[in-house]
């Protein structure tokens, strides 16, 4: 670890390759510079079921991120956006991914686009939901036009955001990668999985593109 954090801290992160949230830490650690252990958890295998990794994350989801300080008590985080939060404000000034702490209203507007996806877009579009609604219809196709359908209302909205506030903008929120973008990319890999047409969002699809270089 860097030595601007002390006493020694040190990162485990359970993730799994196919989790959207998991890519969400697994680039902010990255942007931040910040090392970790990595637990793979096949949830493939229904490894995310086992009642060890439920002591750990009793949501039984993916990721979680336990943080290991010398003197202090173990803290496991079970939510990925808390986690987001948490690096965000434990290293500041390590590649900032919010405005300045001065900036109330940017800060919020970062955090508005952040929750069109990690709120609006992804929980009724996760695998658990999807396949619960097959399970319930009976239908393979009904789960992905349902999922289709949520998130085309969901980055439409985006789209708009953009257009109204940071039509110009280079990333989301600005010239710089913000949170908003962090939860963003794994999003749009979710979407590209159902065959989402961006197209249909020029504005998106021009962040994204830049995000991608």
């Amino acid at each position: 670890m860097s030595s601007d954090t002390s006493p020694k801290t040190t990162y485990h992160l359970y993730t799994f390759y196919a989790s959207s949230c998991a890519a969400r830490l697994r680039i902010a650690l990255a942007l931040k510079n910040i090392s970790y252990t990595s637990h793979y958890i096949d949830m493939g295998t229904d490894a995310h079921e086992d009642p060890s990794y439920i002591a750990l994350n009793p949501s039984a989801a993916i990721p979680t991120l336990v943080v290991e300080t010398e003197g202090e008590p173990t803290f496991t985080f079970a939510q990925s956006v808390a986690m987001l939060e948490y690096l965000e404000e434990t290293y500041p000034t390590r590649t900032p991914l919010l405005p300045p702490t001065a900036d109330h209203r940017a800060r919020a507007r970062v955090r508005e686009l952040m929750h069109i996806v990690t709120s609006d877009i992804f929980p009724p579009t996760n695998s658990r939901v999807a396949e619960s609604v097959k399970a319930v219809r009976g239908e393979r196709d009904d789960a992905v036009t349902f999922v289709r359908t949520i998130m085309n209302r969901g980055f439409t909205a985006y789209e708009t955001y953009l257009s109204t506030y940071f039509k110009d903008a280079k990333y989301s929120c600005g010239d710089v990668v913000t949170l908003a973008d962090v939860c963003l990319i794994p999003q749009v890999e979710q979407a590209r999985f159902y065959k989402v047409d961006f197209g249909q969002w020029p504005l998106l699809s021009g962040v994204i593109a830049r995000l991608e270089v």
